[in-house]
């Protein structure tokens, strides 16, 4: 798995995670980026919908996604703010997931 395949299989919230964070620790500075699409979030909360994932495991992935150089999060960074800051949100839950998945979708995505 080269570094993009890695960026890519966090991006999507993939089952080798795991191998891809072990490539981006072997790796040093940042030298390409990877860009998140509504696409790639509609798909994870669609998955927390039907429970695969769990509210700490979106937060978590919202975090990460931010504080990662290599991934280009602007066409989302809305979304993730509200994910990865549940507090200042009024919290997290189907309802709102749900109207976010109608956004994303009402995008085109």
């Amino acid at each position: 798995m080269n570094k993009s395949d890695a960026l890519k299989e966090i991006i999507r919230f993939g089952i080798q995670r795991d191998d891809a964070f072990a490539v981006l620790l072997d790796s040093d500075k940042p030298e390409l980026t990877v860009a998140v699409t509504g696409a790639d979030l509609l798909d994870v909360l669609q998955r927390y919908l039907i429970s695969e994932l769990d509210l700490d495991d979106l937060e978590e992935w919202a975090m990460l996604l931010e504080c990662r150089e290599e991934i280009d999060c602007s066409a989302i960074e809305d979304y993730l703010y509200a994910l990865s800051n549940p507090e200042l949100m009024g919290g997290i839950n189907s309802a709102s997931i749900s109207r976010m998945v109608a956004l994303l979708q009402a995008e085109g995505f």
